[in-house]
């Protein structure tokens, strides 16, 4: 009985590996289809074309729970975007790869100095990125510092963004992800930008990280009543 379910249970990941080549194009060609019967609107929107004034790679920072419209938002344009090195991630790096996202593999949170230099020196030959500010396990709408030491060592500001749908799904998840039903109202909502300056103290960066965290939270709630969805 042992054996048998050892077996069964090689089988199930062979198959599931098996289809990964196919899996993450379908699942980035639903999230580009499903997107485009969306009416998509913006609030804050001076922020976010402020964005275009400014040289250098840029940090846009949103909740994990609206991962997938942010997806959508900055689609084909090579950012870079962190995905855990989990088996889970191996399939988020391919459908964001699909999509036209650079995936790296890593966290600026774990893994020590070598890490966060290995994020900066990918983050830098491109145009920019986008960071989940409540990490990959949370807990939920919390920023955590990472990011911001990407924003001081790298130099880049932060954009806040966030994203709420009229009519949508919200999944079982510590992040509650958020996904928009077909042909409903989408609305982005823009922050004002963040600054973290080099060499800032830890007391000062944790100013940020709470600027952050509740310009992220003020951002949601606006975005989910222009949309007319309290989630």
């Amino acid at each position: 009985m042992v054996i048998s379910n050892i077996h069964e249970k090689l089988v199930k990941r062979r198959n599931i590996a098996e289809s990964m080549p196919l899996l993450p194009h379908l699942a980035a060609s639903a999230l580009r289809l499903l997107h485009r019967t969306c009416r998509i609107e913006m609030i804050g929107e001076e922020f976010y074309r402020s964005s275009f004034d400014i040289e250098g790679p840029k940090i846009a920072a949103f909740w994990h729970f609206c991962y997938p419209s942010i997806l959508y938002f900055f689609r084909d344009q090579g950012y870079l975007t962190i995905i855990s090195r989990s088996r889970d991630g191996e399939f988020a790096a391919r459908m964001v790869k699909k999509l036209g996202f650079f995936p790296f593999r890593g966290s600026p949170g774990k893994g020590g100095a070598a890490a966060l230099k290995g994020i900066i020196s990918a983050f830098r030959n491109g145009p920019g990125g986008g960071f989940v500010a409540d990490g990959s396990q949370g807990p939920a709408q919390v920023a955590q510092k990472g990011l911001l030491l990407l924003a001081m060592y790298s130099g880049s500001p932060i954009f806040p963004v966030s994203f709420a749908a009229n009519r949508c799904w919200r999944f079982r998840t510590w992040d509650k992800t958020l996904l928009p039903m077909p042909f409903t109202r989408v609305v982005g909502a823009w922050g004002p930008i963040i600054r973290v300056a080099r060499g800032s103290s830890s007391a000062e960066i944790e100013e940020h990280r709470i600027q952050l965290e509740r310009t992220l939270n003020e951002i949601t709630r606006k975005a989910e009543k222009a949309a007319g969805a309290f989630a």
